[in-house]
């Protein structure tokens, strides 16, 4: 039973894999600091002068306290004996809702970059994921990146317009269709592989803003989200004899926040 929750919870797509991690295991605290460090600026020096203009150099950290999520569901002994849904499967959706609880919180900073590419009820083109890698790469951001898209704006804008506005090859028509097979469908952990040298995902968590547009977004991976952990998804298994049932209570104690503001860019998509 156990076992079975925790390979299920895990069977989601799981951004926290691919945002800066730590963990708490072991540590008396429940908070965790990222540093991040201010650009320096060297300067010409005349030979036989003094340098006497001190460089101040002062790191900066966000603190990241972590919360508890989780739910509890509640399997009375007549309804396990009727066959309709056994505990496996009130434990594996519990799971599941935790895990993409996780997956959502991460995904829900992509929304807080305060740069952005992309124009108000306008589909995503090639050329915006181009233009949002070039933002990063001016502004001196080390990969790897990682671009998180909701379905609708890959599959119905970027790759519903292949022969149109997608046209990686130069091609149009049916010849871009036919070369194009690099561009698959993401399976059940929402990678679609690389779009443009960059990890691309699908999630459906991608919100909207104000005008109802696609928040998607790009980010460097060991520099724009952080994630921590003091413990994992975990289930614990209660009998109520009075009530003549079992409550099944899935758990977990993380935080999520966004690190470097200037290391990720928002991919605004017309969410029509």
């Amino acid at each position: 039973m156990r076992d079975a929750i925790v390979e299920a919870a895990y069977d989601v797509f799981s951004m926290k894999q691919h945002v800066i991690g730590k963990s708490l295991a072991g540590i008396p605290s429940n908070a965790a600091r990222f540093t991040k460090y201010p650009k320096l600026t060297a300067s010409a020096l005349t030979d036989g002068t003094d340098l006497t203009a001190n460089t101040a150099f002062t790191p900066t950290q966000n603190t990241l306290t972590v919360g508890e999520a989780g739910l509890k569901l509640t399997l009375t002994d007549l309804a396990d004996s009727g066959g309709i849904v056994g505990m496996m499967e009130y434990g594996r959706n519990a799971g599941l809702a935790v895990a993409e609880k996780i997956t959502g919180d991460l995904v829900a900073l992509g929304a807080g970059f305060s740069t952005s590419e992309g124009t108000t009820n306008v589909d995503l083109t090639e050329q915006v994921l181009l233009d949002t890698t070039a933002v990063l790469r001016a502004a001196n951001i080390r990969g790897p990146y990682a671009r998180v898209l909701h379905p609708d704006s890959y599959y119905k804008e970027l790759i519903g317009d292949i022969g149109t506005t997608f046209s990686a090859l130069g091609n149009t028509g049916g010849m871009v269709r036919s070369e194009s097979n690099d561009l698959p469908g993401s399976g059940d952990s929402g990678l679609v592989g690389n779009l443009f040298g960059h990890e691309t995902f699908i999630s459906s968590q991608v919100g909207e803003d104000g005008s109802s547009d696609k928040e998607n977004f790009m980010y460097a991976k060991n520099q724009a989200l952080g994630y921590v952990e003091r413990w994992p998804i975990r289930v614990e298994i209660e009998r109520d004899a009075s009530l003549r049932g079992d409550e099944i209570v899935v758990t977990a104690a993380y935080a999520v926040g966004e690190v470097d503001d200037a290391a990720g860019v928002r991919i605004i998509s017309d969410g029509a």
